[in-house]
């Protein structure tokens, strides 16, 4: 199928585009610039943040879209303090549009987490930007999230060779303030850790991680909890599964049910990709069947509804051309065969996926065919994945990386990804209804 023939069939779909349910995409900045985070609340207002570097300059940069304008702030705003280290910016925003950004910082051997957070919705922000850690080393894996209340957790990996660890820290809404110093979650670990955190909307919190077994050579996935009552986390993290995890993904429903998703290679070079959901009621971690197999399985995503369903989202190559793939979790089974979300219309790329708690889902990529790129997004309207995906954007021979959407319990879509080279990126954004 051409370029040419995808373009018209995507303007003949019934499906919402650009063009109907979706304002223009804009552009938010050009030049060096990092990969953009997004997040909306359930207003459709949406907030987008990444690192830009300039010739006299670097920092973490911000932009709001406000829903009843129907419009972008004019001008990125700066939030952090003027230093030239900062970058890597993640953001935590909840459903009524409060929010926080957290950044890591390196200054020769010193690394740094800072964060500065809103304060309720009125978009007045904390007058500086708080430092949660200072240590030498290096980071790895910073996240974070926000609960209905505005709590806000953080979790990232720093240490040097030979001794890394997992830290949290907190900011309590009622108390107006963060954490005096961060918590350790688990032990250290000779290699680096990558955590991966989620938050629900009433606080739980959860943080897993893969780990090499101290003497033995085994590696195994390990989960801490969060508990809102005590407000502290797990005293000693729990098994979730045995074996060694790459591309390792997680999400939290409201109810205390997760699953985590993650790749293990075997024998002969073949991967396989595999699943444990843990049971909000029992506390117990149940490995899945394998979902499924294959020589090349990438960036594998997954999430959750209020409902305990969920959909898995990965890349694998099927018949030399690489394609994206879907399977959803209900009733405590997952899909016996995998979903094409692209099928004959060129090589998928980058992608991400957003799971809201109606059951609504959508998948963002890029896709390669005939050295034109393109963004697509398909939805899952809670009983099947739309028929044709929606076009966003079209930059040409512009290559694009890391996609991202986000889709609220209210319908809002709030999309982003950034496109071009590394001295001439630009950011793109789009905003529209699922």
């Amino acid at each position: 199928m051409s370029l040419r023939t995808l373009l018209n069939r995507l303007t003949h779909s019934h499906e919402p585009g650009p063009a109907g349910g979706w304002g223009a995409p804009r552009v938010l900045d050009h030049g060096r610039v990092g990969r953009p985070q997004i997040a909306v609340d359930d207003h459709g207002n949406a907030m987008a943040a990444w690192h830009h570097r300039g010739d006299d300059h670097e920092g973490v940069y911000i932009c709001r879209y406000h829903a009843d304008q129907r419009s972008w702030d004019v001008v990125p705003r700066r939030l952090d303090s003027a230093r030239t280290q900062a970058h890597a910016p993640e953001i935590a925003m909840n459903v009524r549009g409060e929010m926080a950004v957290v950044w890591q910082e390196q200054e020769g051997p010193q690394a740094r987490i800072c964060a500065r957070h809103m304060l309720g919705s009125e978009d007045t922000w904390v007058p500086y930007p708080l430092t949660l850690q200072a240590l030498p080393g290096e980071v790895h894996s910073l996240h974070t999230g926000m609960d209905l209340a505005g709590n806000i957790h953080a979790v990232w990996c720093l240490g040097q060779p030979g001794e890394y660890r997992v830290y949290t820290c907190g900011y309590r809404a009622e108390a107006g303030a963060w954490d005096p110093e961060p918590t350790r979650l688990g032990d250290a670990s000779p290699a680096p850790l990558f955590p991966q955190l989620a938050v629900d909307r009433g606080g739980q919190g959860l943080v897993v991680w893969s780990e090499e077994v101290a003497d033995g050579g085994d590696h195994r996935i390990v989960a801490c909890h969060y508990d809102v009552g005590g407000r502290c986390w797990s005293d000693r993290p729990t098994l979730v599964a045995q074996g060694r995890a790459s591309y390792l993904r997680m999400a939290l429903d409201g109810r205390g049910n997760a699953i985590v998703l993650w790749v293990e290679e075997g024998e002969a070079g073949i991967r396989s990709l595999h699943a444990s959901h843990l049971n909000g009621q029992t506390i117990e971690w149940k490995p899945a069947p394998r979902l499924t197999t294959g020589l090349v399985i990438l960036w594998p995503q997954v999430g959750l509804d209020a409902q305990g369903r969920a959909h898995a989202v990965w890349r694998q190559e099927s018949a030399g051309t690489m394609k994206l793939f879907a399977k959803r979790f209900a009733a405590g089974l997952w899909d016996e065969h995998r979903t094409p979300l692209v099928e004959d219309l060129g090589q998928s790329r980058a992608h991400a996926l957003s799971v809201n708690a109606q059951g609504q889902a959508l998948v963002i990529w890029s896709q390669l065919q005939e050295a034109q790129s393109s963004v697509c997004l398909r939805r899952f309207d809670g009983a099947t994945w739309g028929s044709h995906p929606i076009l966003l954007g079209t930059p040409g021979r512009k290559e694009i990386v890391d996609p991202g959407a986000v889709l609220s319990p209210g319908g809002h879509v709030a999309a982003i990804w950034r496109q071009g080279g590394a001295a001439d990126g630009v950011i793109v954004s789009a905003v529209g209804q699922a």
